[in-house]
């Protein structure tokens, strides 16, 4: 008993030690993140931090962080946030978000609630920190901007997974439940319900570089995807997408197969949000009409997206210039 006394003494104090070398490790990191910063294109304030977690876990908590990136001029900011690793798995980290944070962009301010918002970030434990997967799941969330617009949803699920098939490449899904829409955009679609039931994405993406510690460095840009589901329930209107994009200098290149039942909101949800413009909107109407009659079915409707040359096309329906991606 007295030999399995000392042992349990000498495991303890060792454990101990560890978790003090650990705690100092964290305050020494933090620090070093804040001092180097601003080489990142990053300026970072805060009123204070406090490590604690003792015996198994670090818990890093920064009170009033103040993060603006100024490549953009997008800042954020909250009351807190919270950093917690498993002291034995220091490579497998969860955040949790205050229920109130605000993101400021020179177009607007975002003010970000929720009654659950966490992360969780899983790296490769080598020298370069590799991103192997993580996860993003929100409850009760609400997004107001300075402009007017609001957005809300009832449940948030953002995973990704590094793919070892393919070089710098990530799995992402996404699901949104009871996603509401902008109250001033559900007004100009009476006929659908003011909350979308699922918002589901099932895609691939490959970078031009990895997502690891030096991605400040080599700024990793999309460079394909693979967009194996895009699924939106919302009352009647029900939209199926897959396809593959490549990115060419900047713009998407490639083709989208979208199938839409109860299509016959699509002309004014597009219109509402600036994706046909209104003197084509009526053309639009009957060119879908005409489509989905000739299908056997006139409630389904089944048209490519295409992306080429800059530009953007539903169909031979032209929509305008595409997105630039980076």
């Amino acid at each position: 008993m007295r030999a399995l006394l000392w042992i349990a003494t000498v495991l303890v104090a060792l454990w101990s030690g560890y978790w003090f070398v650990g705690k100092s490790a964290v305050d020494r990191g933090f620090a070093a993140f804040l001092q180097n910063a601003s080489s990142q294109g990053l300026d970072v304030s805060q009123s204070g931090y406090s490590v604690s977690g003792f015996p198994n876990r670090f818990d890093l908590t920064v009170t009033q962080p103040n993060v603006i990136d100024r490549r953009s001029e997008t800042r954020w900011e909250a009351p807190f946030v919270q950093v917690f690793s498993l002291s034995y798995r220091p490579w497998h980290v969860i955040a949790a978000f205050a229920p109130e944070q605000t993101i400021r962009t020179p177009a607007e301010d975002i003010t970000l609630q929720s009654a659950k918002l966490q992360a969780s970030v899983v790296v490769s434990p080598n020298t370069a920190l590799a991103l192997d997967r993580t996860t993003f799941v929100g409850d009760q969330i609400r997004a107001e901007s300075s402009l007017g617009w609001v957005l809300a949803a009832d449940t948030l699920r953002f995973s990704t997974r590094a793919d070892p098939s393919l070089a710098n490449a990530y799995d992402i899904g996404l699901e949104l439940l009871g996603l509401s829409p902008d109250p001033a955009l559900s007004a100009r679609l009476p006929d659908l319900p003011p909350q979308i039931s699922v918002v589901r994405l099932d895609a691939n993406a490959t970078l031009s570089a990895p997502l690891d510690r030096f991605s400040a460095e080599t700024r990793p840009a999309l460079t394909a995807l693979s967009l194996r589901e895009a699924l939106l329930t919302w009352g009647d209107l029900s939209a199926f997408a897959k396809g593959n994009l490549q990115v060419q200098n900047g713009f998407p290149e490639g083709r989208i197969d979208i199938r839409v039942t109860g299509w016959r909101n699509l002309v004014t949800m597009g219109t509402s949000l600036g994706l046909i413009r209104p003197e084509i909107a009526q053309t639009a109407q009957n060119m879908m009409r005409a489509i989905a009659e000739s299908s056997g079915d006139p409630e389904v409707l089944e048209m490519p997206l295409i992306f080429r040359d800059g530009q953007m096309l539903f169909g031979p329906l032209p929509l305008g210039p595409a997105p630039k991606l980076n």
